[in-house]
């Protein structure tokens, strides 16, 4: 009996040890994978932050290197757009010169015609008295002065517009008339009467004023005001946090894009100093184009070609309003002379022939006839 209890101990415990012999063999190789795949997984998180960090950086690099492309890019094409802009302004005012240079070669052109048509009167004329040196009597040759006198008042009008002195020319071949106490001469003595009651009649102007006027603007281009380059404040954003009001919803919609905007967008400003406008150059350009186009109205006056002066005080006009500040008080008197004086009419409707000048030709050729159908009388030595 006590053999028997002793070996029922003996297998009792022979069971509990083998029981708990596994247990022990399992615990150890469970723990070490449990650990192992925590140190991977921490490994593996580490690397995926740090791969996203790294991500992270380079895609905010990209994107700052990008904005900066771009304004440099808008920087350029501002300056490219603005120097074509003013490229095509200047371009503008050649051609309104050229065409401006065209209508006063016109002008020169028909002056020249003028003046080979007096030519060719002249040359009959000269012709003619060689051919009637021989027959004149005394008379004729103060009808000649007289025809000479004509001459004269034709040219002071065509070509000097000086209608004081031909008025003058006239008078004086008057008395001439006057000197010969011939009856037949009534119609000459009317037709030169006619002919300086129509130039007196012309409209008086005052071009020598215009020309002092002009020669004063000239000299205060210098003081004259450039448009400077305006930059406008921006406007200061309201408040960025989103309001609780459902009624809000626009409003808050457009604040969460602007605040997603910020944090994206990154804009550098510029405390540089802003370049002018107009270089010094092309500044220099406009004040002596506006010199130019006064001077060619000065001589527009003196010859009374109305062409060529509306189109140089255009011209100023056109340049004034386009870079020049009108709000400023010396380019504001400025521009307001030359818009009175832009309103001036220098020409005038001068007869296109003198009534005295045919009449004349008239007894001329009749006196003539009659002294070559008359027996001509010689003297004997």
């Amino acid at each position: 009996m006590p053999e028997h209890k002793d070996n029922e101990k003996i297998s009792i415990k022979a069971a509990s040890v083998s029981a708990k012999t596994p247990e022990k063999k399992r615990s150890p190789k469970s723990g070490y994978i449990a650990l192992y795949l925590s140190i991977f997984a921490l490994l593996l998180l580490m690397v995926m932050g740090g791969s996203a960090f790294t991500y992270y950086q380079s895609a905010q690099k990209q994107v700052k290197q990008q904005q900066e492309k771009l304004l440099i890019l808008s920087t350029k094409l501002l300056r490219q757009e603005q120097s074509q802009i003013n490229n095509q302004r200047l371009l503008t005012l050649l051609q309104s010169n050229l065409k401006q240079d065209e209508a006063k070669s016109g002008a020169e052109l028909q002056k020249m015609f003028g003046q080979n048509k007096l030519l060719h009167t002249d040359l009959q004329a000269l012709q003619r008295h060689v051919s009637e040196a021989t027959i004149r009597q005394p008379n004729d040759w103060i009808l000649a002065e007289v025809e000479y006198l004509l001459s004269l008042a034709g040219r002071k009008i065509w070509l000097e517009h000086d209608v004081q002195t031909a008025m003058a020319l006239l008078g004086a071949a008057d008395q001439r008339i006057v000197e010969l106490n011939d009856a037949s001469l009534s119609p000459l003595r009317g037709a030169l009467l006619e002919d300086i009651e129509q130039l007196r009649a012309l409209p008086k102007k005052d071009f020598e004023g215009m020309v002092l006027a002009l020669t004063s603007l000239e000299r205060r281009v210098d003081k004259l005001k450039l448009i400077d380059l305006e930059v406008q404040a921006q406007p200061k954003n309201k408040s960025r946090f989103v309001s609780a009001d459902i009624s809000d919803w626009e409003d808050n919609i457009s604040k969460s894009w602007n605040n997603f905007l910020a944090n994206f967008i990154t804009i550098t400003k510029r405390d540089s100093k802003i370049e002018a406008l107009l270089s010094p150059t092309q500044t220099w350009y406009l004040k002596e184009n506006i010199r130019n186009n006064l001077a060619k109205a000065e001589f527009a006056v003196y010859r009374q070609q109305q062409v060529i002066y509306d189109i140089a005080m255009h011209n100023i006009s056109r340049t004034l309003a386009t870079y020049f500040k009108l709000d400023d008080s010396t380019t504001s008197h400025f521009n307001d002379a030359i818009i009175k004086l832009s309103k001036n009419k220098l020409q005038v409707n001068y007869p296109d022939q003198l009534q005295s000048t045919a009449i004349l030709q008239t007894v001329l050729m009749q006196r003539i006839k009659r002294s070559l159908s008359s027996p001509r009388v010689t003297t004997g030595g």
